[in-house]
């Protein structure tokens, strides 16, 4: 089937009305609060522009190059209305963080729609939208904004872009070194991401020599400079001593044991099996968890497929051996299930692979494609509340059957919790814009 006519705009009627419904959703079932591991980036911001939390320490701190501003936002606010918690229950420097997630996914979701405008795939904001929440980003611009994952994804997004830009243009030489600043900023958001940059560095050092050495110079002098940024304010830095064990083996993680283990060693937790189940597992498994994602790895290989130009067919094979790459970067990391996290969070940063592959299918299949879509961004939707929402002796090392059961058994009180949640929210946003607080705290 042809690809139906698009419009060149990114705000299109419909698109601001998908962005008006998914705004309502995020009032209403958004978490403004942050804490668990969003506390170590969170902590590091306020003690670098001058205030003293309790803990405050460095570790994949780059994040916040995107989030500071908004953090700023939040404490002039603070200085004028006060820095008692009145919107939410939390500061206005917490709520911030929601914010920045939610313009990161904005952000993301236009450079996402360039990227498929560039390879002539359909942008329709069902397409976007789909792929949104039929993949982990959704839960962490909503259930758990103030993680870093929605930065991570923007950043590895623009970069895909930019690798486009590059294989397939003229390329000129700011968009290597925009290319080589992203990726300077990107290993400081997770370390592993060298992985998915030594790949792309490998595709540009075989076809575009110039384009490698700008982006390599500049991501050698822009990585160790952020680096570097909170050792300017004394802020010292958190380095692991050892990689941790899995803490999700046995029965709900393949039933296999990692390989090499004791804290002697550097490679502890080591297991090559941790790919398979970091997407195949019922435990956190991608698939299983956010089962388009497996379509659109599908779709992906027949946009591939049907591509004939040898400079398009290079960058989809540069961003698959990135994509790879990063999965395989995570068997030296025993922790590979995220901890009490969603879907494969640490492969939420893929978004623009599963983006064209879901663009192919509706290109490919039409409208016909939707109904299958559809039923996997709901399955996705309901194991998200579910995994929020809770459930009796619920535990991280529960797996997708374990939430399964409780859709199908205890469907009627998940049902009555959503809703209940839904009418506390807006009761509560209602009454403060009439001016009072039904349900003033102090923090929390």
């Amino acid at each position: 089937m042809s690809t139906p006519p698009h419009s060149d705009r990114f705000f299109t009627r419909a698109m601001v009305v998908a962005l008006a419904a998914y705004l309502v959703f995020l009032l209403t079932f958004g978490h403004f609060q942050v804490n668990g591991d969003s506390l170590v980036y969170f902590n590091l911001m306020r003690r670098f522009f001058g205030e003293h939390p309790d803990s405050a320490f460095a570790y994949q701190f780059g994040s916040d190059l995107w989030n500071w501003p908004f953090f700023l936002v939040g404490r002039g606010l603070a200085a004028i209305f006060g820095l008692e918690p009145k919107t939410f229950h939390v500061s206005f420097e917490e709520l911030a963080m929601t914010v920045s997630a939610n313009a990161a996914l904005l952000a993301t979701m236009y450079l996402g729609w360039r990227l498929l405008r560039r390879l002539d795939l359909p942008r329709s904001p069902a397409v976007l939208f789909l792929t949104v929440f039929g993949s982990p980003l959704f839960y962490y611009t909503v259930f758990d904004p103030a993680a870093k994952h929605a930065v991570d994804t923007l950043v590895i997004t623009a970069s895909v872009l930019l690798t486009l830009d590059i294989l397939e243009g003229p390329g000129r030489d700011w968009h290597a070194a925009a290319l080589g600043a992203l990726a300077g900023v990107s290993l400081n958001i997770r370390y592993v991401n060298v992985a998915f940059f030594l790949a792309i560095g490998c595709a540009l050092a075989l076809r575009r020599g110039r384009a490698f050495a700008i982006a390599a110079i500049t991501a050698l002098a822009v990585g160790p400079a952020i680096f570097a940024l909170p050792a300017l304010r004394g802020i010292s830095y958190f380095v692991p001593s050892y990689f941790p064990k899995s803490q999700a083996v046995g029965p709900t993680a393949l039933g296999v044991h990692p390989i090499v283990g004791g804290v002697s060693n550097p490679l502890n937790g080591f297991d090559p099996t941790i790919p398979l189940k970091m997407l195949f597992s019922e435990h956190r498994g991608l698939f299983l968890w956010t089962p388009l994602t497996a379509l659109a790895l599908i779709g992906y290989g027949l946009f591939l497929h049907r591509s004939r130009d040898p400079d398009r067919r290079a960058f989809l094979w540069t961003l698959a051996a990135a994509a790879l790459s990063l999965l395989l970067a995570h068997t030296i990391w025993g922790q590979w299930d995220g901890g009490f996290a969603f879907s494969q969070r640490f492969l939420t940063s893929l978004f623009p692979l599963f983006l064209i592959g879901v663009a192919e299918l509706r290109r490919g299949y039409g409208r016909l494609m939707y109904p299958s879509l559809c039923v996997c961004a709901a399955w996705a939707l309901m194991v998200a509340f579910v995994h929020d929402v809770g459930y009796d002796y619920i535990s991280e090392r529960d797996g997708i059957y374990r939430v399964a059961s409780v859709i199908g058994s205890d469907h009627h009180n998940l049902r009555h919790e959503v809703a209940l949640r839904a009418e506390r929210r807006w009761s509560y946003a209602l009454a403060l814009l009439r001016g009072r607080d039904p349900q003033h705290v102090h923090g929390g």
